[in-house]
Protein backbone atom coordinates (compact mmCIF):
# COMPACT_ATOMS: atom_id res chain seq x y z
CA UNK A 1 0.00 0.00 0.00
CA UNK A 2 1.10 3.55 -0.94
CA UNK A 3 1.28 5.65 1.94
CA UNK A 4 -0.86 9.26 2.05
CA UNK A 5 2.01 11.37 1.90
CA UNK A 6 3.48 9.63 -1.20
CA UNK A 7 -0.06 9.68 -2.99
CA UNK A 8 -0.65 13.32 -2.56
CA UNK A 9 3.07 14.03 -4.14
CA UNK A 10 1.97 11.94 -7.58
CA UNK A 11 -1.50 13.85 -7.27
CA UNK A 12 -2.31 17.26 -9.23
CA UNK A 13 -5.17 19.72 -8.68
CA UNK A 14 -6.75 20.74 -11.91
CA UNK A 15 -9.73 23.21 -11.54
CA UNK A 16 -12.37 22.93 -14.62
CA UNK A 17 -15.11 25.32 -14.99
CA UNK A 18 -18.92 24.00 -15.45
CA UNK A 19 -22.72 24.74 -14.81
CA UNK A 20 -21.34 28.18 -13.11
CA UNK A 21 -18.81 26.12 -10.91
CA UNK A 22 -15.10 25.15 -10.46
CA UNK A 23 -15.07 22.34 -9.61
CA UNK A 24 -11.67 20.93 -7.99
CA UNK A 25 -10.78 17.32 -9.37
CA UNK A 26 -7.84 14.96 -9.28
CA UNK A 27 -6.31 12.66 -12.32
CA UNK A 28 -5.65 9.03 -10.81
CA UNK A 29 -2.00 8.13 -11.68
CA UNK A 30 -2.12 4.23 -12.53
CA UNK A 31 0.44 3.28 -9.57
CA UNK A 32 -1.64 5.12 -6.84
CA UNK A 33 -5.06 4.19 -7.86
CA UNK A 34 -6.64 2.27 -5.17
CA UNK A 35 -4.90 4.38 -2.59
CA UNK A 36 -6.17 7.35 -4.16
CA UNK A 37 -9.82 6.04 -4.46
CA UNK A 38 -9.41 5.62 -0.97
CA UNK A 39 -8.38 8.48 -0.35
CA UNK A 40 -11.24 10.02 -2.54
CA UNK A 41 -13.52 8.23 -0.26
CA UNK A 42 -12.23 10.62 2.70
CA UNK A 43 -12.10 13.87 0.36
CA UNK A 44 -15.07 15.86 -0.17
CA UNK A 45 -15.53 17.52 -3.70
CA UNK A 46 -15.05 21.27 -3.46
CA UNK A 47 -17.39 23.60 -5.35
CA UNK A 48 -16.59 27.24 -5.75
CA UNK A 49 -19.70 28.97 -7.15
CA UNK A 50 -18.93 31.42 -9.74
CA UNK A 51 -21.47 34.24 -10.87
CA UNK A 52 -20.84 35.51 -14.28
CA UNK A 53 -22.79 39.15 -14.63
CA UNK A 54 -23.47 40.24 -18.13
CA UNK A 55 -24.13 44.02 -19.04
CA UNK A 56 -25.80 44.79 -22.33
CA UNK A 57 -24.33 48.53 -23.59
CA UNK A 58 -24.88 50.80 -25.80
CA UNK A 59 -22.68 53.18 -27.04
CA UNK A 60 -23.38 56.79 -29.08
CA UNK A 61 -21.38 59.37 -29.79
CA UNK A 62 -21.75 63.06 -29.51
CA UNK A 63 -24.15 63.43 -32.44
CA UNK A 64 -26.07 60.72 -31.72
CA UNK A 65 -24.71 57.82 -33.90
CA UNK A 66 -24.05 54.55 -32.78
CA UNK A 67 -21.00 53.50 -31.98
CA UNK A 68 -19.44 50.41 -33.82
CA UNK A 69 -16.18 48.58 -33.34
CA UNK A 70 -15.38 49.45 -29.90
CA UNK A 71 -12.24 46.83 -28.31
CA UNK A 72 -12.32 45.53 -25.12
CA UNK A 73 -9.70 48.23 -24.18
CA UNK A 74 -12.02 50.57 -24.75
CA UNK A 75 -14.50 50.34 -21.98
CA UNK A 76 -14.06 50.55 -17.74
CA UNK A 77 -16.31 49.01 -15.71
CA UNK A 78 -16.77 48.50 -12.22
CA UNK A 79 -18.78 46.65 -10.06
CA UNK A 80 -19.08 48.70 -6.42
CA UNK A 81 -16.91 51.06 -7.10
CA UNK A 82 -14.51 48.23 -7.57
CA UNK A 83 -12.41 47.87 -11.68
CA UNK A 84 -13.11 44.67 -13.21
CA UNK A 85 -11.61 42.39 -16.04
CA UNK A 86 -14.48 42.05 -18.23
CA UNK A 87 -14.83 40.43 -21.74
CA UNK A 88 -16.54 41.42 -24.66
CA UNK A 89 -18.39 38.50 -26.93
CA UNK A 90 -17.27 38.86 -30.61
CA UNK A 91 -20.29 37.52 -31.22
CA UNK A 92 -24.17 38.38 -31.33
CA UNK A 93 -25.43 35.29 -28.61
CA UNK A 94 -28.51 33.41 -29.72
CA UNK A 95 -31.37 35.18 -27.88
CA UNK A 96 -34.59 33.47 -24.95
CA UNK A 97 -37.42 35.81 -25.74
CA UNK A 98 -40.60 35.49 -23.19
CA UNK A 99 -43.30 37.93 -23.86
CA UNK A 100 -45.91 38.22 -21.20
CA UNK A 101 -49.16 39.91 -23.01
CA UNK A 102 -52.07 41.33 -21.52
CA UNK A 103 -55.10 39.90 -22.23
CA UNK A 104 -58.00 41.06 -20.45
CA UNK A 105 -60.94 43.31 -21.70
CA UNK A 106 -59.11 46.58 -21.05
CA UNK A 107 -56.96 46.13 -24.05
CA UNK A 108 -59.49 44.35 -26.24
CA UNK A 109 -58.86 46.88 -29.32
CA UNK A 110 -55.39 46.43 -29.66
CA UNK A 111 -54.90 42.68 -29.26
CA UNK A 112 -55.57 42.59 -33.33
CA UNK A 113 -52.44 44.69 -33.57
CA UNK A 114 -50.23 42.31 -31.51
CA UNK A 115 -51.86 39.40 -33.25
CA UNK A 116 -50.40 40.27 -35.83
CA UNK A 117 -46.48 40.73 -34.75
CA UNK A 118 -45.50 36.92 -34.25
CA UNK A 119 -43.01 37.11 -37.61
CA UNK A 120 -41.75 40.47 -37.17
CA UNK A 121 -40.65 39.48 -33.18
CA UNK A 122 -39.16 36.54 -35.00
CA UNK A 123 -37.75 38.40 -37.15
CA UNK A 124 -36.53 41.61 -35.24
CA UNK A 125 -36.25 40.26 -31.69
CA UNK A 126 -35.40 36.41 -31.40
CA UNK A 127 -33.68 36.16 -34.96
CA UNK A 128 -32.31 32.83 -36.68
CA UNK A 129 -31.40 31.34 -33.97
CA UNK A 130 -33.16 32.43 -31.18
CA UNK A 131 -36.05 30.50 -29.24
CA UNK A 132 -39.56 32.61 -27.67
CA UNK A 133 -42.41 31.73 -24.92
CA UNK A 134 -45.49 33.37 -25.08
CA UNK A 135 -47.94 34.26 -21.73
CA UNK A 136 -51.15 35.21 -21.58
CA UNK A 137 -52.09 37.59 -18.31
CA UNK A 138 -55.65 38.60 -17.27
CA UNK A 139 -57.84 36.56 -14.10
CA UNK A 140 -55.34 33.68 -14.98
CA UNK A 141 -51.79 33.53 -16.01
CA UNK A 142 -51.61 31.17 -19.03
CA UNK A 143 -48.68 29.94 -20.60
CA UNK A 144 -49.95 30.13 -24.40
CA UNK A 145 -46.34 28.87 -26.33
CA UNK A 146 -43.64 27.20 -24.27
CA UNK A 147 -39.98 27.80 -25.52
CA UNK A 148 -39.57 24.14 -26.81
CA UNK A 149 -42.79 23.64 -28.81
CA UNK A 150 -44.88 25.94 -31.25
CA UNK A 151 -45.52 28.83 -33.30
CA UNK A 152 -45.50 32.11 -32.12
CA UNK A 153 -47.21 33.77 -34.86
CA UNK A 154 -50.28 31.36 -34.82
CA UNK A 155 -50.23 31.58 -31.03
CA UNK A 156 -50.50 35.53 -30.73
CA UNK A 157 -53.36 34.95 -32.95
CA UNK A 158 -55.28 32.67 -30.27
CA UNK A 159 -55.43 35.23 -28.04
CA UNK A 160 -58.64 36.80 -26.81
CA UNK A 161 -59.55 39.23 -24.31
CA UNK A 162 -60.72 37.77 -20.70
CA UNK A 163 -61.63 39.14 -17.41
CA UNK A 164 -61.38 42.36 -15.95
CA UNK A 165 -57.40 41.82 -14.02
CA UNK A 166 -54.44 42.50 -15.52
CA UNK A 167 -51.87 40.26 -13.40
CA UNK A 168 -48.95 41.26 -15.64
CA UNK A 169 -46.66 40.74 -12.70
CA UNK A 170 -47.41 37.20 -12.60
CA UNK A 171 -46.65 36.82 -15.80
CA UNK A 172 -43.59 38.44 -15.71
CA UNK A 173 -42.47 35.60 -12.53
CA UNK A 174 -43.66 32.99 -14.56
CA UNK A 175 -41.50 34.46 -17.63
CA UNK A 176 -38.87 34.50 -15.05
CA UNK A 177 -39.11 30.90 -14.44
CA UNK A 178 -39.04 29.77 -17.99
CA UNK A 179 -36.26 32.20 -19.27
CA UNK A 180 -34.00 30.67 -15.70
CA UNK A 181 -34.17 27.64 -17.54
CA UNK A 182 -32.53 28.59 -21.21
CA UNK A 183 -29.11 28.73 -20.91
CA UNK A 184 -26.92 31.12 -19.70
CA UNK A 185 -25.56 32.28 -22.77
CA UNK A 186 -28.14 33.20 -24.28
CA UNK A 187 -29.55 36.66 -24.29
CA UNK A 188 -32.38 36.15 -21.97
CA UNK A 189 -34.90 39.31 -22.29
CA UNK A 190 -38.61 39.32 -20.77
CA UNK A 191 -40.93 41.89 -23.05
CA UNK A 192 -43.86 43.26 -21.78
CA UNK A 193 -46.82 44.22 -23.59
CA UNK A 194 -49.84 46.17 -21.97
CA UNK A 195 -50.78 48.83 -19.93
CA UNK A 196 -48.49 49.84 -17.40
CA UNK A 197 -50.40 48.55 -14.28
CA UNK A 198 -51.36 45.44 -12.34
CA UNK A 199 -53.91 44.33 -10.59
CA UNK A 200 -54.81 41.06 -9.36
CA UNK A 201 -51.34 39.71 -8.84
CA UNK A 202 -49.90 37.68 -5.81
CA UNK A 203 -46.08 38.72 -7.12
CA UNK A 204 -44.65 41.75 -5.70
CA UNK A 205 -42.82 44.40 -7.63
CA UNK A 206 -39.93 44.32 -5.49
CA UNK A 207 -39.93 40.30 -5.54
CA UNK A 208 -39.80 40.60 -9.56
CA UNK A 209 -37.39 43.41 -9.68
CA UNK A 210 -35.21 41.52 -7.77
CA UNK A 211 -35.18 38.18 -9.70
CA UNK A 212 -34.80 40.03 -13.22
CA UNK A 213 -31.51 41.67 -11.65
CA UNK A 214 -30.62 38.05 -10.15
CA UNK A 215 -31.08 36.65 -13.45
CA UNK A 216 -29.12 38.85 -15.95
CA UNK A 217 -32.73 39.72 -17.93
CA UNK A 218 -33.05 42.49 -20.14
CA UNK A 219 -36.63 43.68 -19.77
CA UNK A 220 -38.41 45.90 -22.61
CA UNK A 221 -42.10 47.36 -22.46
CA UNK A 222 -44.28 47.86 -25.38
CA UNK A 223 -46.89 50.27 -23.40
CA UNK A 224 -50.81 50.91 -24.26
CA UNK A 225 -52.28 53.81 -23.12
CA UNK A 226 -54.39 53.72 -19.73
CA UNK A 227 -57.87 55.57 -19.79
CA UNK A 228 -57.95 59.15 -18.25
CA UNK A 229 -54.07 59.26 -18.59
CA UNK A 230 -51.48 61.75 -20.86
CA UNK A 231 -50.33 59.26 -23.50
CA UNK A 232 -47.83 60.10 -26.32
CA UNK A 233 -46.73 57.51 -28.48
CA UNK A 234 -43.04 56.37 -29.66
CA UNK A 235 -42.63 56.72 -33.39
CA UNK A 236 -40.23 54.40 -35.36
CA UNK A 237 -40.35 53.45 -38.93
CA UNK A 238 -39.65 49.69 -40.18
CA UNK A 239 -38.49 49.96 -43.52
CA UNK A 240 -37.83 45.94 -44.49
CA UNK A 241 -36.63 42.93 -43.37
CA UNK A 242 -33.19 41.52 -45.20
CA UNK A 243 -31.32 39.10 -43.16
CA UNK A 244 -28.20 40.17 -45.10
CA UNK A 245 -27.59 42.73 -42.42
CA UNK A 246 -26.49 42.19 -38.83
CA UNK A 247 -29.36 41.62 -36.76
CA UNK A 248 -31.41 40.38 -39.60
CA UNK A 249 -33.30 43.84 -40.72
CA UNK A 250 -33.57 47.62 -41.77
CA UNK A 251 -35.31 49.64 -38.97
CA UNK A 252 -35.33 53.36 -39.63
CA UNK A 253 -35.36 53.73 -35.99
CA UNK A 254 -34.25 58.06 -35.33
CA UNK A 255 -31.82 57.36 -33.33
CA UNK A 256 -32.12 61.07 -31.78
CA UNK A 257 -35.32 59.77 -30.53
CA UNK A 258 -34.12 56.51 -29.53
CA UNK A 259 -31.74 58.60 -27.36
CA UNK A 260 -34.72 60.09 -26.10
CA UNK A 261 -36.59 57.04 -24.94
CA UNK A 262 -33.47 56.00 -22.97
CA UNK A 263 -33.12 59.24 -21.62
CA UNK A 264 -36.61 59.14 -20.44
CA UNK A 265 -35.98 55.90 -18.79
CA UNK A 266 -32.42 56.53 -17.40
CA UNK A 267 -34.55 59.41 -15.84
CA UNK A 268 -37.13 57.17 -14.71
CA UNK A 269 -35.15 56.05 -11.60
CA UNK A 270 -37.85 56.48 -8.98
CA UNK A 271 -40.41 55.07 -11.11
CA UNK A 272 -43.71 53.25 -9.27
CA UNK A 273 -44.88 51.56 -12.63
CA UNK A 274 -44.00 47.92 -13.23
CA UNK A 275 -42.93 48.45 -16.56
CA UNK A 276 -40.44 51.65 -15.77
CA UNK A 277 -39.15 49.89 -12.89
CA UNK A 278 -38.38 46.97 -14.71
CA UNK A 279 -36.82 48.58 -17.81
CA UNK A 280 -34.68 50.91 -15.81
CA UNK A 281 -33.73 48.25 -13.27
CA UNK A 282 -32.25 46.42 -16.17
CA UNK A 283 -31.28 48.58 -18.88
CA UNK A 284 -34.15 47.65 -21.08
CA UNK A 285 -36.60 50.69 -22.88
CA UNK A 286 -39.97 51.39 -22.78
CA UNK A 287 -41.73 51.99 -25.97
CA UNK A 288 -45.48 52.98 -26.29
CA UNK A 289 -47.97 52.83 -28.83
CA UNK A 290 -51.34 53.07 -30.08
CA UNK A 291 -51.40 52.23 -33.86
CA UNK A 292 -50.39 48.93 -35.60
CA UNK A 293 -47.11 51.01 -37.00
CA UNK A 294 -46.00 52.26 -34.00
CA UNK A 295 -46.28 48.51 -32.82
CA UNK A 296 -43.96 47.79 -35.44
CA UNK A 297 -41.51 50.65 -35.70
CA UNK A 298 -41.41 50.36 -31.54
CA UNK A 299 -40.47 46.44 -32.60
CA UNK A 300 -37.85 47.64 -34.67
CA UNK A 301 -36.38 49.79 -32.11
CA UNK A 302 -36.20 47.28 -29.54
CA UNK A 303 -34.29 44.68 -32.15
CA UNK A 304 -31.86 47.77 -33.03
CA UNK A 305 -30.63 48.04 -29.58
CA UNK A 306 -30.58 43.97 -29.00
CA UNK A 307 -28.37 43.77 -31.77
CA UNK A 308 -26.29 46.47 -31.23
CA UNK A 309 -25.17 46.01 -27.87
CA UNK A 310 -21.79 45.47 -27.23
CA UNK A 311 -21.90 42.52 -24.17
CA UNK A 312 -19.60 42.72 -21.21
CA UNK A 313 -19.28 39.89 -18.94
CA UNK A 314 -17.03 39.43 -15.86
CA UNK A 315 -17.28 37.05 -12.66
CA UNK A 316 -17.18 40.19 -10.02
CA UNK A 317 -13.73 39.75 -7.29
CA UNK A 318 -16.38 40.53 -4.54
CA UNK A 319 -19.10 37.86 -3.17
CA UNK A 320 -20.82 40.79 -1.31
CA UNK A 321 -24.73 39.32 -0.90
CA UNK A 322 -26.63 42.80 -1.76
CA UNK A 323 -26.94 45.60 -4.37
CA UNK A 324 -24.03 45.98 -6.55
CA UNK A 325 -23.80 48.85 -8.62
CA UNK A 326 -22.59 48.85 -12.02
CA UNK A 327 -20.69 51.56 -14.29
CA UNK A 328 -19.41 51.20 -17.42
CA UNK A 329 -17.46 54.00 -19.22
CA UNK A 330 -16.01 54.39 -22.79
CA UNK A 331 -12.37 56.12 -24.11
CA UNK A 332 -14.36 58.05 -26.51
CA UNK A 333 -14.68 61.91 -25.80
CA UNK A 334 -18.39 62.82 -25.27
CA UNK A 335 -20.00 59.54 -26.06
CA UNK A 336 -22.96 58.51 -23.96
CA UNK A 337 -23.40 55.31 -22.40
CA UNK A 338 -26.47 53.45 -21.52
CA UNK A 339 -26.52 49.97 -19.69
CA UNK A 340 -27.79 48.49 -16.47
CA UNK A 341 -27.37 49.90 -13.12
CA UNK A 342 -26.87 47.10 -11.33
CA UNK A 343 -28.14 43.79 -10.27
CA UNK A 344 -28.87 41.36 -6.90
CA UNK A 345 -26.21 38.92 -5.64
CA UNK A 346 -27.37 36.73 -2.86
Amino acid sequence: MVADDEVRSLLSTTAVRSLGYIRIMRPWPAAAAFAALALAQQTPVIRVPVRLVTIPTLVFSPDGRLLNGLAKSDFRLSDNRRPQAITLDAETNPVSLAIAVQANRDVREYLGFIAHTGSLIDALLAGENGATALIACADEVTLVKPFDSGDLAASLKKLSPEGKSSRMLDGAARAIDLLRQRPASDARILLLIGQPADSGSETSLDSVREEVEQENLTVYTLTLPELGKAFASDTFSLQGVSWAERGGFRAGADLKHLLAVLDRAAAAQQAADPFSALTVATGGTQMRFRKQAELEGALAAIGLQVRSAYILSYAPDSRDPGYHTVSVEVASPGAKVYARPGYWMK
